[in-house]
Formats: C-alpha cells, structure tokens, sequence
C-alpha cells in the first residue's frame, strides 16, 4: 500500500442491499414502479423471516417434539425478532431510539398475530374456505400490514438512509438493463 493514497472506502451490507432493491425494483415492468423499493427489501426480508419460522418450527416440533403451539410461538417470535432487526439495519436503514422502535415493533408483532394470523384466518377457515388457503390469503394481508405498520409508524421519524425511488436512479437502472439485454 502506498503512502498518501487514499483507499476507497468499503461499501457497508445496507448499501449492498440498497443496490439489490434499487436494481430489482429497475426491473419491474412500468405499471408497478409505484412499488415503493422498500417493499421490495421488505418482502426478501419476509421470505427470509418466513424460512426461519418455518425451519425453526420443523426443528422444534418434527425434531425435537416441542408441543406445536409452544414450537408456533417460538419460531414466530424469533422470526419477528430478526424479521425487525434486519429490516431496521438493511431495508429501512434507521438510526436512533431502538427501545421506543422495538417497542412499537412487539405492538405491531402482536396485533398482527391476534388480527391476522389468528383471527382473519379463522374467519376465512369458518365461512368455508380451505385451511391452508385461509392462512395463505391471511399472509398476503398480514405481509401489508406489517410493512405499513414499519414503515408509517415503527420507523417514522427516524433518521432513515433509505433508497427511495427517484425516477432518475430508476432510469439508470432500467438502461443498463436494456442495455445489457441488446448486447446478449
């Protein structure tokens, strides 16, 4: 290394992740690019968060023969846990208060057990529709209702470094795409 030469600075996971979600979001056909580029990291952090759930809940029960509702709620919150933790450090990227954050957070973690999982699926599975279809239309209702709930209320006021989606950033993503798709 050189005396004197400035090394360019490491780009930290946020920006990473930043860059991801700008370029997926470049990718969406014109009708969807209202799509918030937060809602894009969102739903990767959701499929993450679903897949330790999941994957905890087989553990739990299938392996180690947890009784079931005591393996739901383990595997839930500690889906929710990190669900919270790497939506405020990658997706969201805000800074500050994270007591009052995370406190807001099991607000929005239990309500949306009670109103959604719980209660919206059991309507659903009450007036006939199928169990599994129940809790996946729930899901989908749940999944908006929590990026709404992180977005407008968990980390408002924050001091965010979040991408938004200024035409601009979108345009450059979008023409290296074509680009690259008219040299192929």
């Amino acid at each position: 290394m050189l005396s004197g030469i400035k090394q360019p600075a490491r780009a930290s996971a946020a920006e990473h992740y930043s860059r991801l979600t700008v370029w997926l979001h470049g990718l969406l056909p014109r009708f969807l690019s209202w799509i918030p580029i937060t809602w894009i990291g969102f739903a990767m952090i959701g499929l993450t968060g679903f897949g330790i759930d999941i994957g905890m809940l087989t553990l739990l029960h299938g392996g180690v023969h947890v009784p079931y509702p005591i393996a739901v709620t383990l595997s839930y919150t500690v889906a929710s846990v990190a669900n919270f933790i790497l939506n405020r450090w990658l997706n969201f990227q805000v800074h500050g208060d994270i007591a009052k954050q995370s406190s807001k957070q099991l607000v929005v973690v239990v309500s949306n057990y009670l109103i959604w999982i719980l209660g919206f699926s059991t309507v659903l599975d009450v007036i006939g529709v199928q169990y599994q279809v129940a809790r996946i239309i729930s899901a989908c209702v749940e999944g908006l209702y929590l990026y709404l709930m992180m977005r407008l209320w968990v980390f408002r006021g924050s001091n965010s470094t979040a991408p938004l989606a200024p035409a601009t950033d979108r345009a450059a993503v979008a023409g290296k795409t074509q680009q690259k798709s008219i040299t192929r």
